[in-house]
């Protein structure tokens, strides 16, 4: 007598999917709204349990249909996978379905299930019908397009408009701004899978890597036949996530920066933008996966592809393992599970070297580096089970290995564990505190003499060395005065020349000639004015010619008196009194031709000390044809490829810090860069708490920086740990 073969349930709902060729069922449990993918084969036999046909009748009927063998072991082994999925009617060694839990997954990767949003679904789906037309999807894809460029044209302006979320008092806004952004996405999921004919039942929170989020359970959509319905559920999340960061976007550009409106687009923009980045990324299983799964109608593309790569790995090394992938499906999962796997360990390793980085830091080294091992353990271990699914029995042997051992050997071990960490674990007090950035040496460049500025030589950020030209002062006054004077020092020095060599023999003798003639012309004038004195007398000479005569008479002695002297003067030689004159006149005229020439040289403003010329670039050339007074600013050069910190560190906690210790610092506009330093000072005095301030009184400590990429800018700030 043949056995009969169970009853398939017949609550269970079917969905015909696919081409002819390529076709496939999906089963949906409602009891436990689990989803299960036969092929047409499979489907067809699950369609002949009807709880009265024999094993031997089912084989007929496929191997009548599809012209296949069907063996009875293999129908055998194909109805215990259903019973074990509870896809038939209720018997006798049937386990009934268990009633699902709120809380469900891993340390990693918690669900924790809040309400059923199908009725609230239903009523808010008709409201916004709108959503689902093409004019709102081509309004809401010109506006995304629209947003990037925006951004990308105001991209520098968003980086530096970044930090204002460097805040500890932005992070629960930035948290309150992603859930309510998050549920907006999954709303958009839900809505859009009710829209097409499905049903929303799982509502909740979700746990991922320790980061909150919510979650929408659209797994109805695997039931829609058509695959456009599918990609449009798993789309419709980012997609308007999407849109609403680009109406952040906008509302950020175009708002007032100083409200708290362009404060919280700002933080959508942030956030959104890295969030749909993750999201379309098909390599993370989120959006961009299940849409690339749907578009490629392979289910469990993730864990097979996985699955692939290990049977590959596993036949490298002489291991043979049957393979039922058709071709198409082994490029795809080659293809994809090559790229996923590097991605992830990638992942996997980048985060577990920061986590570590930061962990070890807060939770005094061993105890971190433990913490962060047995987190990586965690996932590492789902991925070696996909590669290579037998490593899951030896996973369940060591753990019930260690449930077996007796209490007395886990303590023993535990207490071991406490002593080795005790015994060689680090531990470092860590002290914190804001810093603000100072140059090392910063000089002041200032006009020594008073002008018009002719010409700045150097811009805002130029590297200049002690002695090079800054600026140019007008010097065209003192130039010539300084030439004048020149002119009168070569006069005076010819002049002092000439009384040093004396008169010469050919100038006495014209001085001797001169005296003679005088003298000659003397005696003649003296003989007329005899003559013509005996004429006026007669009346015979008018008093006029007489007059002038006598006038004749007087120049004549006087030209012999000025002719002598000469002839003296001559014959003396130069007096000493007169040297010394001449002399003096030249040392005034070198005095006065210095100092001009010290006034010409002023003109030219150089930098006193090597480094970075940081006066803003406006201010320089606003300079150029002012009139520059002396001691005016014209730049300022700070040395920044070695620069200063000042911390303000805690009374209670300056006794921990010493000189030499390492201090890690982090800029707000570097937040990804830390900058290593060491303790040079620490104040000798505590600073007083500011009145209306609340807070513990500080010690500065002083920190030097290598800064060679001259990133860090004086007046800079952001957190300081030693």
């Amino acid at each position: 007598m043949v056995a009969q073969l169970p009853k398939l349930r017949s609550d269970l709902i079917f969905s015909r999917q696919g081409a002819e060729g390529n076709v496939s069922f999906v089963i949906k449990d409602p009891a436990n709204g689990q989803f299960f993918r036969f092929r047409e084969t499979e489907h067809f036999i699950a369609r002949q349990l009807d709880g009265a046909t024999g094993s031997e009748e089912v084989c007929r009927r496929v191997e009548a249909k599809f012209g296949l063998e069907l063996e009875e072991g293999t129908l055998a082994n194909f109805v215990k996978a259903l019973e074990q999925n509870r896809l038939l009617e209720a018997g006798e060694g049937v386990v009934r379905a268990p009633k699902r839990r709120r809380l469900r997954g891993n340390l990693l990767y918690l669900r924790f299930q809040v309400c059923d949003p199908d009725r609230l679904f239903n009523r808010l789906v008709g409201k916004v019908r709108f959503c689902f037309t093409p004019h709102f999807i081509i309004l809401s894809a010109a506006m995304v397009l629209v947003a990037c460029c925006v951004l990308a044209f105001n991209w520098g302006e968003f980086k530096q408009d970044l930090p204002r979320l460097y805040r500890l008092t932005a992070i629960p806004m930035i948290w309150a701004i992603i859930m309510v952004v998050t549920t907006l996405h999954e709303f958009a999921h839900g809505l859009t899978c009710k829209h097409h004919g499905g049903e929303v039942h799982e509502l909740g929170f979700l746990l991922m890597y320790f980061q909150p989020a919510l979650y929408c359970n659209v797994s109805d959509a695997w039931m829609f036949p058509e695959k456009s319905r599918r990609l449009w559920v798993t789309f419709a999340g980012p997609y308007f996530e999407l849109f609403v960061w680009a109406l952040a976007t906008l509302l950020w550009r175009f708002s007032d920066a100083n409200t708290w409106v362009n404060y919280v687009a700002l933080a959508v923009t942030a956030t959104s933008g890295f969030k749909a980045w993750l999201n379309f990324n098909p390599l993370l299983k989120l959006d961009g996966y299940y849409l690339l799964r749907d578009l490629l109608e392979m289910p469990n593309l993730r864990r097979r592809s996985y699955a692939y790569i290990g049977t590959g790995i596993k036949r490298f090394f002489g291991v043979q393992t049957p393979g039922t992938e058709t071709p198409r499906e082994r490029r795809v999962f080659l293809a994809y599970g090559v790229v996923a796997s590097v991605f992830s360990f990638w992942l996997l390793g980048f985060m577990a070297l920061k986590l570590g980085a930061v962990v070890s830091k807060s939770h005094r080294g061993l105890l971190g580096f433990f913490l962060v091992l047995l987190l990586f353990f965690l996932k590492i271990r789902r991925r070696l089970r996909r590669l290579f699914p037998e490593t899951k029995a030896w996973f369940t042997s060591v753990k019930a290995a260690l449930a077996a051992m007796k209490r007395p050997i886990v303590a023993s071990a535990m207490l071991a564990a406490l002593a080795l960490l005790a015994c060689f674990g680090r531990a470092e007090l860590k002290v914190t505190g804001p810093l603000r950035v100072l140059p090392v040496r910063n000089a002041d460049v200032r006009a020594e003499v008073e002008g018009t500025m002719e010409e700045i030589r150097v811009d805002e950020g130029d590297l200049v060395h002690q002695g090079d030209l800054i600026a140019r002062l007008s010097d065209r006054d003192n130039a010539a005065e300084l030439r004048k004077t020149e002119a009168r020092i070569a006069q005076s020095t010819a002049k002092l020349q000439l009384l040093k060599a004396g008169p010469t023999k050919e100038e006495i003798e014209v001085a001797r000639a001169a005296v003679d003639k005088a003298e000659a012309s003397l005696r003649y004038t003296r003989n007329r004015l005899g003559r013509d004195k005996a004429l006026f007398e007669q009346s015979l000479l008018s008093r006029q010619d007489f007059e002038a005569t006598q006038q004749q008479a007087v120049t004549a002695e006087n030209d012999l008196a000025e002719a002598k002297g000469k002839l003296n003067v001559l014959l003396s030689g130069s007096r000493p009194e007169e040297l010394d004159q001449t002399r003096a006149e030249i040392a005034s005229l070198e005095a006065q031709r210095q100092y001009l020439d010290e006034q010409v040289k002023l003109a030219r403003v150089i930098s006193p000390t090597s480094g970075v010329v940081a006066t803003p670039s406006r201010q320089l050339k606003e300079l150029v044809h002012q009139l520059v007074k002396k001691g005016d600013l014209i730049a300022k050069v700070c040395e920044l490829r070695t620069i200063e910190a000042e911390t303000p560190i805690a009374e209670s906690e300056i006794a921990d810090v010493r000189v030499g210790q390492t201090v890690a610092l982090k800029a707000r506009a570097y937040p990804d860069l830390t900058f290593l330093g060491r303790v040079t000072s620490i104040g000798t005095a505590v600073q007083p708490v500011p009145e209306g301030k609340e807070g513990a009184r500080t010690v500065l400590v002083t920190t030097q920086i290598d800064n060679d990429a001259l990133l860090l800018k004086p007046e800079m700030t952001g957190n300081a740990k030693i």
